[in-house]
């Protein structure tokens, strides 16, 4: 029990600027030899709440669950502290390496809400190079500079994806300008031009879940398709936004056969033409569909060019990526309008609908903001730096990208808790705990744990890829007490929707603590 206290204390003594303390939390004064026995202790990971805490009834009944043969094979690694105080409650195999999924956007928009704030502001900005001649005619180009920002799309505006295109138009009609005589140019400097991570799984990159990194981005960077019946047996393909930039090639037809209903979209690698096929049920048409489109700074560029010239401004020249002639130019720059979004924003849709564009645009920013380069491999830095805060040197776990698609990220049970904890205490605490799914009522827990006691008692966020499924955020007992856990599980032989039963299984134990 000593060297649990002395442990504790050691590693509550990193990064005290970033935690406050506590009305209960008292200054202890630690005798030099006992506080060095305690950091040789700690550098060697002697850490007695790594061993299994199940003799109370809470570890007896969360063992109970862990006993199902659905779990024959795995590795389970599960952690459980009281908040604030961080009293273990259940450990097993907590300080074993695990695929974390989707709970790296844990550690990543909590390093971003903890350096740049919540407030942080993505600025995307018009800009005129050229005068307006009395004409109307802009002589010169339109350059549109990009800051990152992932929320260019209907998410904020009922769905209608081309409103923030619209609004730089009606600004450049403001402005007196009816015509462009030159270029749309896209400006995506702020962020290398690494659109997709080497680690993503390849055979999955047209997916939403796989969407392209960009400094300029547009509507999640993908393409919304929609089927409606169309004449003489077809399918009709609505695409959202309708555009010039990709090409859909549909050979989908009607069937009152359910059996043989089947909805086939490909995408040919490296291009932005789309194969619909397949025969689809005229009683049960799909679901949305979003597909990642190449070049993102291009896409939003060339959409751009579409709403203006729907609302009568003719552009002349082409649209194009910005290059080093650009900067050579003595042309002044005008703004014409700039748009934000905020940090906060952007950390609630990255946690609660579990979105890897989010995450990932937060990384690079990260990357940008703190160490001057937008690339993944900045962003990783900064997370080490968080980790390093939270006592945690880099070669005790693996950060390979922001949002936990990449295979060779590694963390442990206890690491998420005390990112959980940190967080708990941080001053923008809450706006982390709000950005978490709330079971029974949105995100990616609004189906689960839907009755009662459960019901927005649980903030978690969720994880999932092939074989790795994760559960981790706070519980708010019945008792009115405060968890934090983490449930990470990998190699398991069964479907994930039967670990996800587990999951919620000891989330209801939790609960009824």
């Amino acid at each position: 029990m000593l060297v649990y206290i002395i442990v504790a204390s050691v590693a509550r003594m990193v990064g005290p600027s970033r935690c406050r303390k506590t009305e209960t939390e008292t200054a202890v004064r630690v005798p030099r030899l006992v506080l060095l026995a305690g950091l040789i202790l700690f550098a060697f990971q002697v850490r007695l709440w790594a061993e299994p805490v199940e003799d109370t009834s809470l570890g007896k009944n969360i063992a109970g669950i862990l006993s199902t043969p659905l779990l024959e094979g795995a590795s389970v690694g599960i952690s459980v502290v009281s908040l604030p105080d961080e009293k273990i409650l259940f450990s097993r195999n907590s300080d074993r390496l695990f695929i974390v999924a989707s709970n790296m956007k844990l550690l990543t928009t909590a390093a971003a809400l903890s350096s740049v704030g919540p407030e942080y502001q993505f600025k995307t900005t018009v800009y005129r190079r050229g005068d307006v001649l009395e004409s109307g005619v802009l002589s010169g180009d339109i350059i549109v500079k990009g800051g990152g920002d992932p929320n260019i799309s209907g998410r904020f505006y009922e769905g209608r994806s081309t409103a923030v295109l619209e609004r730089w138009a009606a600004a450049l009609s403001d402005a007196g300008i009816t015509e462009v005589s030159g270029d749309i140019v896209a400006d995506d400097t702020c962020f290398d031009r690494e659109y997709i991570h080497p680690n993503w799984p390849k055979a999955q990159i047209s997916r939403w879940y796989c969407a392209p990194i960009s400094g300029l981005s547009f509507n999640d960077n993908c393409i919304e398709l929609r089927a409606l019946p169309g004449s003489n047996g077809t399918v009709e393909i609505i695409e959202e936004p309708s555009t010039k930039y990709v090409t859909v090639h549909n050979t989908c037809r009607l069937t009152k056969k359910k059996k043989d209903a089947q909805f086939i979209i490909n995408k040919k690698p490296g291009s932005n033409e789309i194969f619909v096929s397949g025969e689809v049920n005229s009683r049960k048409l799909p679901s949305k569909h979003f597909i990642t489109v190449d070049n993102p700074p291009l896409f939003l560029a060339s959409v751009f060019k579409e709403v203006l010239e729907r609302q009568g401004i003719k552009v002349h020249g082409q649209v194009r990526l910005i290059s080093a002639e650009d900067g050579d130019s003595l042309l002044p720059l005008e703004e014409l309008i700039s748009t934000v979004s905020t940090m906060a924003q952007s950390v609630e849709v990255a946690n609660t609908n579990s979105q890897n564009f989010y995450a990932e645009q937060i990384l690079k920013t990260l990357g940008m903001e703190i160490k001057g380069e937008g690339s993944f491999a900045a962003g990783q830095e900064v997370l080490k730096e968080f980790m390093l805060e939270l006592g945690y040197p880099p070669d005790r776990y693996r950060i390979d990208d922001g949002s936990g698609l990449s295979r060779e990220n590694r963390l442990s049970p206890r690491m998420i808790v005390d990112i959980l904890s940190f967080m708990y205490r941080h001053e923008e605490g809450n706006v982390f705990y709000s950005s978490l799914s709330e079971s029974g009522a949105d995100g990616t827990l609004h189906n689960r744990l839907k009755e009662e006691p459960y019901k927005g008692r649980v903030k978690a966020k969720t994880g999932y890829i092939s074989k790795a499924s994760a559960l981790s955020g706070y519980v708010e007992t019945v008792s009115d007490k405060t968890l934090a856990f983490s449930i990470l599980i990998n190699d398991f032989k069964v479907s994930n929707s039967e670990i996800k039963q587990i999951q919620d299984s000891i989330c209801k134990v939790l609960v009824s603590y």
